[in-house]
């Protein structure tokens, strides 16, 4: 093919399977992204194109280039596109706003910032950007960039933008490749090393600071392949994301249908409705949206029942077992996956196999992935504890190499021996399969009593009216902590708090069930999860719920 000619990638780099897909598969569909696809040769011309402008603007190997633009082709082409020439993709949350933006572009290094005028009408990036770098205001694309708050950026695209915008556009952009030569991007490409830092990604769990995790063209290529042996994916499959590009959860499908000539579909948003409708047009394999809110809306939505979704054979979701079971019912041609991972283990360490059974798919996370080992420790002196024994999940294989800028917190969770402290809780049964149970921290403390927050809110869920909950501690004088629960309801249905205490009556232990009950309609999100430290915490004595002692059993 004359696209990938001369253009030879180093083996276990991303850029490698960007080439080798389009040798192997030219005619393949590999993106579906809206309106707009792609076929795997396309893309690798567009990914070259990209390319080449990008060394045009005088990025190298290892510069820092931030993207910051909702789910979008330019966003996937950019980053094909870095990681081909070795320059590391830094994927921000697009939701980030103020001191968080400023923080992620200065701590990331970053040398070139892509943004994009297109969502104007859902969110105005340039604004947003220019309230938090005032020198933004008043730039212009003949001028030097200096931001005080973020000395290393030197320049900003604004894609999408009018052809007589003050910022440099993809018009611009495009223009400043044509003077590279194939033997000059050609060389550039070659240089690339599997264990360059392909992505920087930032943390997005429960702290209020993002940390930045490094993640190598290694780590990222054996995670995707692990993935695509373990749910055997083919050529034929279609499968679809829904989730961010700012996410891994986007970039380890992407590039598993990319090692076997899948085809990705990804939203440039979610929206519950459109998605199932999508699902049935592009008659959707395996469909990813990972987290229960997601698939929950989908569910719930009064489309879902009219929808074809017959060519599901897989559909993949973390959560409670309880719920797991009720989205395995809702699909039941299509096998419920579970998987466990973390930014910082490379995305995901553990996952289910079709040919589990279906209560190994709902009460585990599967067994490790080609490459990684999952050992359980105690937490206090990291020995092994005995099968069957929870303790917390040590990981070790194509993990993350450490975050950027931040050798202390590299070293807390990093041990010597290669192994990555997770934080997390778990055992490993007798099969071998890793169970989850919760955040080390994620426990209440009633009454000296230790709760987990995922117990509480894996029952509450058991209720056929209840959508979503989440846990959390309020201040108790007698107890020092009572379990407080928010709680998001299935469309059109009502509920009252005292249906809620009636539920958990005499079911779960009287120091377990709620005494604060909030309802909610949307929760507060980082790029995937529900971020809990957000929750409101004014919970007033009053307001708490008396709930009789003799009435629980």
């Amino acid at each position: 093919m004359e696209i990938v000619a001369g253009l030879v990638p180093s083996r276990g780099t991303i850029g490698y399977s960007i080439v080798d897909s389009a040798r192997r598969w030219p005619g393949n569909a590999a993106l579906i992204l809206g309106e707009q696809q792609a076929d795997y040769a396309e893309f690798a011309r567009q990914t070259v194109d990209c390319a080449r402008s990008l060394t045009g603007i005088g990025i190298r190997r290892g510069d820092h280039v931030g993207i910051l633009m909702p789910n979008c082709w330019d966003y996937v082409i950019l980053c094909g596109a870095l990681n081909l020439i070795g320059a590391c993709a830094v994927v921000l949350n697009a939701r980030y706003r103020g001191d968080e933006l400023r923080y992620v572009v200065d701590h990331a290094n970053i040398k070139v910032l892509f943004t994009t005028d297109a969502a104007r009408r859902h969110v105005d990036l340039q604004g947003i950007l220019s309230e938090c770098f005032p020198e933004l205001a008043t730039w212009e694309k003949t001028k030097l960039l200096t931001a005080a708050s973020a000395p290393q950026l030197g320049q900003v695209f604004l894609f999408g933008a009018p052809e007589d915008s003050a910022w440099p556009n993809e018009t611009d952009f495009a223009a400043a490749g044509a003077d590279v030569q194939n033997e000059e991007l050609g060389r550039i490409i070659g240089a690339v090393c599997p264990e360059d830092t392909a992505f920087v990604i930032f943390s997005s769990g429960t702290t209020a600071l993002p940390k930045a995790c490094m993640i190598t063209h290694r780590s990222l290529c054996q995670v995707s392949g692990g993935i695509a042996e373990r749910l055997q994916l083919n050529a034929d499959d279609v499968f679809w994301n829904p989730l961010p590009l700012y996410h891994l959860s986007s970039h380890l499908p992407l590039n598993a249908c990319r090692q076997i000539g899948a085809t990705f579909v990804c939203q440039t948003h979610f929206e519950a409705g459109g998605a199932l409708a999508e699902m049935e047009r592009v008659k959707a394999t395996v469909c990813y949206p990972a987290f229960p809110a997601l698939t929950a809306s989908l569910i719930d939505h009064p489309d879902f029942c009219t929808r074809d979704l017959s060519s599901l054979r897989l559909q993949l979701t973390i959560g409670a077992p309880d719920l797991l079971r009720k989205f395995a019912a809702a699909i039941p041609g299509a096998r419920q996956i579970a998987c466990y991972g973390l930014t910082e283990c490379g995305g995901i360490c553990t996952m289910s196999s079709p040919d589990d059974t279906l209560d190994q798919r709902v009460e585990r996370v599967g067994r490790p992935l080609p490459g990684f080992a999952v050992r359980i420790a105690d937490s206090d002196t990291l020995k092994d504890v005995p099968i069957g024994t929870r303790g917390e999940i040590l990981i070790k294989g194509p993990i993350f190499s450490g975050y950027f800028k931040d050798v202390e917190q590299s070293a807390k969770v990093l041990l010597p021996d290669g192994w990555l402290r997770t934080g997390d809780v778990g055992w490993i049964d007798q099969d071998g399969q890793l169970a989850y149970a919760d955040r080390i921290k994620d426990m209440l403390k009633i009454g000296g009593e230790n709760v987990a927050a995922a117990e509480v809110e894996s029952f509450l869920t058991r209720h056929p009216k209840i959508k979503m909950a989440q846990v959390v501690a309020a201040p108790d004088d007698r107890l020092v902590e009572v379990v407080a629960a928010y709680i998001e309801l299935r469309f059109g249905e009502t509920m009252s708090a005292e249906e809620v205490i009636e539920h958990c009556l005499g079911k779960i232990a009287s120091y377990k069930v709620p005494r604060y009950v909030r309802f909610v309609e949307e929760w507060p999100m980082s790029a995937t999860k529900i971020q809990k430290f957000r929750l409101p915490r004014d919970f007033k004595p009053e307001a708490k719920i008396d709930v009789k002692p003799q009435s629980i059993r």
